[in-house]
């Protein structure tokens, strides 16, 4: 089919000055709302009133900004399937051809790197966020203006790090919504532990950051500049290429994680609550896998060396079977996070020069998957006082409209087929081909075998068997704000799954 190259790059022109529109819009309008909820939240906090009129004002902007990023995401998704490699090019062309004004210098460094993947993690900050404070209990999104405030100014710096093209603006807001969660892991924790966990979390997480910065260092020193659009056209030799492709990936792989740098989540995981464990594994952990594949954009030629690939299939391996030697049921979705993440990271190296639209509607569905398995959690644990699987039973019986969620999580996390699952990993196994049949079996029996028999077999033994230590016998089934939350997050999961069927060709 012949495309007219030039009309091509005149509608990419169109779109990314759109999409500066459209960031630069998110960025005023947060900022205003994040000032606004503030002096709400001081003068008026007493008047019941003005709360529930900014209830609806909050609740109506984080819808309308979550459809104009869905229609924005189709758009992204349809410019990067007709340019696929090339639009590395077109943003390049795209920058130099503009010369900015005395008062719009700092698009020199912002607001270019527009992409589907940037959109994504936009998308998720909103929907994750806004469940994670609504579970907060007495302090969430509703009866506290000021967590609204925190919450717009959160978005703030997930909009600058997902748009720049400046990788030390990128690093510096990805640590600006990263350090901060040790804070509220520390301060809602559940137990004494909680204080060991967060040192771990610091300590793990502070050694990878130590790493970004002095790669960053020094491709600072080298090509005097940090602007991903400039260092495209650098000349780096192929040692410095490998050196800085590890050394980011050992940093960022903390942060995702990768085993066996992964320790540190499953502390995290058990000692925290419900609500930072689904920020954390929901988004905290796709943010990082972005920042990861920003860095490392400019050395994919290193991505098919034998020993990354070999750490990306230990790790995905050591997730899988860590899945079926646990006894608590948080732990259990920790470690499936960690299969996950791992199964994703290798696409990721493997696919190189373009991501492509199955890897990036991976991401979204396992950030909507894994708030969904935490949030199902939380609803266990209040009801039985305890996440140990062996005392977990008869939930079928004591809750059929529980079971119901449980059993829809079984059938999404085992690729059931037609499920959005079911539908990238036939398309992801179909890219491993390519690469030879011995991984190809490798992963397909890893995943789609051990993976979902193990998982299965213990939520199984959860929905089925002779009910104890339940807490409130009476008040066993799920509640009205718990329905409204498991609905959300299961209607978005369908939603994702027609959408796929439209996107994908």
């Amino acid at each position: 089919m012949w495309i007219n190259y030039e009309s091509i790059a005149e509608i990419y022109i169109i779109y990314i000055k759109i999409s500066t529109a459209f960031f630069n819009f998110c960025l005023i309008l947060f900022l205003t709302l994040f000032i606004f909820n503030f002096i709400i939240y001081i003068f008026f906090k007493r008047f019941s009133i003005v709360g529930k009129f900014f209830y609806y004002v909050n609740f109506l902007i984080s819808i309308i900004i979550e459809i104009t990023l869905i229609i924005k995401l189709y758009l992204s998704f349809t410019i990067e399937g007709i340019l696929k490699s090339l639009i590395l090019q077109e943003k390049l062309n795209f920058y130099k051809n503009n010369k900015w004004s005395t008062d719009a210098q700092y698009l020199e460094h912002f607001i270019i790197f527009s992409s589907a993947f940037s959109d994504i993690i936009i998308l998720l900050s909103i929907i994750i966020g806004l469940i994670c404070l609504d579970i907060l209990g007495p302090k969430n999104y509703f009866d506290n203006i000021s967590n609204n405030g925190i919450f717009y100014l959160f978005n703030v710096f997930v909009i600058i790090m997902a748009s720049t093209n400046n990788l030390l603006i990128m690093f510096i807001c990805f640590e600006c919504i990263f350090i901060p969660t040790v804070f509220f892991a520390y301060k809602f924790g559940y137990s004494k532990k909680i204080d060991k966990a967060a040192l771990t979390l610091f300590t793990w997480t502070l050694f990878g950051s130590f790493l970004v910065l002095c790669g960053l260092l020094y491709l600072y020193y080298r090509h005097n500049s940090l602007n991903y659009l400039i260092l495209t056209e650098k000349k780096i030799s192929l040692i410095e290429k490998k050196i800085l492709f590890y050394v980011f990936l050992i940093g960022f792989s903390i942060k995702i994680p990768l085993a066996p740098l992964h320790y540190w989540l499953l502390k995290v995981h058990v000692e925290s609550p419900t609500a930072y464990s689904i920020f954390l594994s929901g988004f905290l952990v796709k943010s990082a896998l972005y920042c990861l594949s920003m860095l490392l954009q400019q050395f994919y030629a290193s991505t098919e060396s034998i020993p990354a690939l070999m750490w990306f299939l230990y790790s995905l391996i050591i997730g899988t079977y860590g899945i079926g030697r646990q006894s608590d049921i948080k732990k259990l979705i920790a470690w499936c996070t960690v299969q996950e993440m791992s199964f994703i990271v290798m696409f990721w190296g493997l696919k190189q020069t373009y991501l492509g639209k199955h890897y990036l509607l991976f991401i979204i569905m396992h950030g909507l998957l894994s708030a969904y398995m935490f949030l199902l959690v939380d609803i266990i644990q209040r009801r039985y006082g305890t996440r140990n699987i062996t005392a977990i039973t008869g939930i079928s019986l004591v809750s059929p409209q529980l079971s119901k969620y449980i059993w829809f999580l079984i059938l999404i996390f085992s690729g059931f087929p037609l499920s959005a699952k079911f539908v990238i990993e036939w398309n992801l196994f179909c890219l491993l081909s390519n690469y030879g049949f011995i991984l190809y079996l490798i992963v397909v029996f890893t995943v789609n075998v051990v993976g979902v028999i193990l998982f299965t077999k213990i939520m199984l033994n959860i929905l089925y068997g002779t009910p104890k230590n339940i807490v409130e016998p009476m008040i066993f089934d799920i509640n009205k704000r718990e329905l409204i939350l498991l609905n959300t997050l299961m209607y978005l999961i369908i939603i994702l799954t027609i959408l796929i069927y439209i996107i994908i060709e």
